[in-house]
């Protein structure tokens, strides 16, 4: 079920799946705001380059 999970997010424009839920793994809550932390600067550095945005900023898997 996660990898169809995983397939449909990845189909998915501009939305990146994060954080406990978004990635279907038990983490601390420490780990995630570190996590989240970490997607934002990416994520502003992507959208500065004009890159695209993933879908996971950690893979679930």
């Amino acid at each position: 079920m996660l990898r169809r999970y995983i397939d449909l997010a990845r189909r998915e424009d501009g939305v990146s799946f994060v954080g406990r839920l978004g990635t279907y793994r038990y983490l601390d809550m420490d780990a995630t705001v570190a996590e989240a932390l970490e997607a934002a600067t990416r994520f502003l550095e992507l959208i500065k380059t004009g890159q695209p945005v993933p879908a996971f900023f950690v893979e679930p898997l």
